[in-house]
Order: C-alpha cells, then sequence, then structure tokens
C-alpha cells in the first residue's frame, strides 16, 4: 500500500511507479457558433445567438499495487496444517500462509506475478475479482480459488506465495487501472434586448453519455487492493454520473 515500505532494509524495493503517473492524457474542447449569428428579426431571435462548446477527456489510469496486510503464519507447504520446525525451514518446505512473505513484521508485502501488467475486464472492477471472499483463508491461493481460481491471463495465475523470506517479483505501482474517458457540454444562446442587456441561457451536461469511470481500487480508506479484502479488485468508488444543469443570467 502507498506510505508504507516492502522492507526498512531495503528501499530500493519500492522504486517505481507513482500513484500520480498518468502516461496519457488528451483534453480536447471547442465552440461552434451555430449558423444565424446575423440574422434580425423574429427568425434573429428564434434562430439567431445558439452556440455549442464541450470538453471531452480522455486518460489512462493510475498506477497500482495488490499487496497482502497478514501477520506471518508459518506453515509446512507439504501439509499446511501443521506448523514449520527449523528442519522444514532448510530445508525449504516452510510458506508463510498470512502474508508477510519475507517475515519483517511489516505486513505490506506484495505477492509474486507472473505478468508483467493485469488489464481486468470492467466487469471484474465493478464486482472485484473474489466476490464474496470473507478474508479468512489463509493463503492467497486458497482466497480466490475456493471462488472459482486466482485471477488469471493468458491462462496462467496472476498472482502467487514468494518463498519464505523473500521479496516479491512484482514492482511497486507495476499495474495499471481503469481509464477515464468523459464528455461535457453545452447548448448556450444570448437573447439581445438593448445594446448593454442581455439575457444568457445555458443547458449544460456533464459526462453526457454517463460513462462509468472507475476510481483505483487503492487509498482513501477504499482500498481493495489488499488480498485480504472480501472486495479484492473491485474500484475503489466511481467518478460523478451524468449531471444536467440549466442557467439564466441577465447582464446590463
Amino acid at each position: 500500500g502507498e506510505g508504507f515500505t516492502t522492507d526498512f532494509t531495503l528501499p530500493g524495493l519500492d522504486r517505481g511507479n507513482s500513484l500520480f503517473d498518468i502516461r496519457h492524457r488528451v483534453v480536447l474542447n471547442y465552440v461552434w457558433q451555430l449558423p444565424g449569428q446575423n440574422l434580425h428579426g423574429i427568425l434573429g431571435a428564434v434562430v439567431g445567438g445558439w452556440s455549442y462548446s464541450g470538453v471531452w477527456s480522455f486518460q489512462k489510469g493510475a498506477h497500482w499495487e495488490p499487496f497482502r496486510g497478514g501477520a506471518a503464519r508459518l506453515r509446512e507447504i507439504s501439509d499446511p496444517s501443521t506448523s514449520c520446525t527449523a528442519t522444514d525451514v532448510n530445508t525449504g518446505n516452510c510458506q508463510d500462509l498470512r502474508g508477510d512473505f519475507n517475515v519483517d513484521h511489516g505486513r505490506n508485502d506484495r505477492p509474486d506475478s507472473t505478468v508483467s501488467n493485469f488489464d481486468p475486464s470492467r466487469a471484474s472492477w465493478a464486482k472485484g475479482w473474489c466476490p464474496g471472499f470473507s478474508g479468512t483463508a489463509s493463503a492467497f491461493e486458497g482466497d480466490c480459488a475456493s471462488l472459482g481460481g486466482v485471477p488469471s491471463q493468458a491462462g496462467l495465475p496472476v498472482f502467487s506465495t514468494p518463498c519464505l523470506g523473500c521479496a516479491s517479483n512484482l514492482g511497486r505501482n507495476t499495474f495499471v487501472g481503469p481509464g477515464l474517458w468523459q464528455a461535457d457540454m453545452t447548448l448556450a444562446k444570448t437573447f439581445k434586448f438593448t445594446e448593454r442587456v442581455n439575457l444568457q441561457f445555458e443547458a449544460q451536461g456533464f459526462n453526457v453519455f454517463n460513462h462509468t469511470n472507475f476510481l483505483i481500487a487503492t487509498g482513501g480508506g477504499l482500498g481493495h487492493n489488499d488480498l485480504r479484502d472480501g472486495l479484492f479488485g473491485q474500484a475503489g468508488g466511481t467518478l460523478n454520473a451524468r449531471n444536467l444543469q440549466f442557467g439564466l443570467k441577465l447582464t446590463f
């Protein structure tokens, strides 16, 4: 999670992408004075003075990382119900099933990963990758496997448990979250009563197409990037839905 370190003695393990690193962002804006601006009389009052403007925003998602915040719980690999002995540790028959994989009591360890990027579907961001998980399973593989399998890509599990005492092979904020696109539009008309007195009407629409833009699943108390979380993988919320407003302004 942000604000913590994987290993206090090896700060270089957390060198990586910032949460605020948005690689691509495009914003388009325009104003169109509709035909009929120079008309007079009744026709000019009805048709003239209209304008249409808008702002379209597109951007890639923010960076994020999964982590496991549990305390150490050492169990045999061959028998996860049995606590590890010194012999198990020396022979490599021991694993940490709670999440403190490097056993530094930091409770902020990332899992191993078999992929360099992970692109869940929009349905996964909406519902979570393991809906219904109670957060009580001991091993990460059990967390999602009991509900239909560990999140996978190209037939391979995305996450796995690092060896005991090992740092994850997954870098800080390696993955990219859901992107954003939104269209805001304004339809306006100016009614001219005299040379100095005008009435301006505006109809504004924000997120006109009502596109669902997911917030990244970390931070602010809405973090579902902890592998123990029952809503693991679910977006931390959404940006505003479609919003319409109308206004009148008299200038003189």
